[in-house]
């Protein structure tokens, strides 16, 4: 019988502890377990194909980064991939000869699913939806969470498909995660026109939320590849591809979410990405809300240059006038001149209307003449009364989701409340006589869409 020298004995003890305990502890520290992301692309129809495609790309950076898929939750509409007017069936790209970011990307909620109102419920962990077995944020206060959003916005409004939803009811949302100690810390990057307008002069710095925009509360966010000769659309947009590609092209681990920041506004030519919230946790590193175990650097993002950027306001145009400038067939040809006749139609109808609705608003005393009101740029700061009176607008006038060409006239409305020091009553008023003004001017326009 052989003995165990007193010494191995200690050594192999030491060893089973080292082995069963201790790296338990450091892998749950350094782990991707407790980050949680939810990725949203706000829009439908082959011309908006750069939400999802930036989406997508996103979900694949953060799987290649260790982040589990149960741990991320997806909303898009999932209608451009195997779109008649995709030239690649079933795939989708986010960079020109880049890999396809479709394949294996996990959809939690698509079609119209994909609306403000279960936005606003994963966020909160509801429920009644996880009863239904749909994913919903079910974090603690040790967590950390990762939102991204891209599509249309103005000013306080990002939309959905078919909703929209304001400043407010996000930063209340923000607020319910935050005292029901739903994450330690929350990072938000937003991609819209105007999405600084979410979070200016309303984002509390005491939320623990970390708040990037791809513009300020003024200017339009840009879309980048709509050059692409086989592709008419633009690929993604300049502010998201410039921060997926630094987080697929660098170890995030060793680099801080302001280092990722700075980069960006660097890349992003066209408009002016903000901070909001703590900027304290911009020391953080981007790995702790994107994922921190990587295999290797993909070499390939170090080479892509942004080409095609283009005003996102105007992309509709463009992909139209792109598409008549190529070898069409006649149907093709014929159906591209219907098309941007009714688009050009519809903007020339929604930019008389609108001056319409705020001249008889000014005969009432909210204003002094449309063109002042049209002509200035107020920050938001009564975000409470402006949604209410957003919410009044969707509802009696102009549902600025599918209208989204409506979005560019909001900031008129925002200037409206902040000259005006609404109580309840006074913006009652204001309402009763929006209602009218739209009624008068713009309801039965005859436009499936506005764009």
């Amino acid at each position: 019988m052989k003995f165990i020298s007193v010494s191995l004995l200690l050594s192999t003890c030491v060893a089973l502890c080292l082995s069963s305990a201790i790296p338990e502890s450091l892998s749950l520290a350094k782990s991707s377990s407790n980050i949680h992301a939810v990725l949203v692309a706000g829009s439908n129809g082959f011309e908006n194909y750069r939400h999802q495609a930036d989406v997508c790309h996103a979900y694949q950076v953060l799987r290649s980064h260790g982040v589990p898929s149960e741990n991320i939750i997806v909303m898009m509409y999932d209608d451009i991939a195997n779109n008649k007017e995709n030239p690649y069936p079933g795939r989708i790209f986010n960079v020109p000869n880049g890999t396809d970011v479709y394949q294996g990307v996990s959809k939690d909620y698509t079609g119209p699913e994909v609306n403000s109102e279960n936005f606003m419920k994963v966020l909160k962990g509801d429920k009644e939806l996880a009863a239904k077995g749909k994913k919903v944020l079910q974090t603690g206060p040790d967590d950390h969470v990762f939102i991204y959003f891209a599509d249309h916005g103005g000013t306080g409004i990002i939309c959905f498909p078919s909703d929209s939803l304001t400043s407010q009811d996000l930063n209340e949302t923000l607020t319910y995660m935050h005292q029901n100690k739903m994450y330690g810390k929350l990072t938000f990057y937003l991609e819209s026109c105007e999405s600084g307008s979410m979070f200016n002069n309303i984002l509390s710095d005491e939320l623990n939320v970390y708040a990037t925009t791809a513009a300020n509360p003024f200017e339009s966010s840009y879309g980048c590849f709509c050059d692409q000769p086989d592709i008419y659309t633009c690929l993604g947009d300049e502010y998201s591809v410039a921060w997926i590609l630094d987080s697929e092209g660098n170890v995030i681990s060793k680099e801080p979410l302001e280092t990722q920041f700075q980069h960006v506004t660097k890349t992003v030519k066209n408009s002016s990405p903000q901070e909001y919230g703590d900027k304290t946790l911009a020391n953080l590193d981007v790995g702790e809300f994107q994922g921190e175990s990587q295999s290797s650097i993909d070499a390939f993002v170090k080479h892509v240059k942004v080409t095609g950027q283009y005003n996102s306001r105007d992309i509709p145009l463009f992909n139209l006038k792109r598409k008549l400038a190529s070898n069409l067939s006649s149907n093709e040809t014929s159906e591209a001149q219907s098309k941007l006749l009714n688009v050009i139609s519809g903007r020339r109808f929604y930019d008389r209307a609108i001056r319409n609705v705020i001249d008889e608003l000014c005969t009432k005393g909210f204003c002094s003449h449309a063109a002042d009101v049209l002509s200035i740029r107020s920050p938001l700061i009564d975000h409470n009364s402006y949604s209410k009176i957003v919410k009044q607008f969707n509802a009696s006038c102009l549902n600025v989701a599918i209208h989204y060409y409506g979005l560019k006239y909001m900031y008129a409305f925002a200037n409206i409340v902040e000259s005006n020091n609404f109580d309840p009553a006074s913006l009652e008023k204001f309402q009763h006589y929006l209602e009218k003004a739209c009624l008068n001017h713009v309801v039965a326009h005859g436009y499936d869409a506005i764009i």
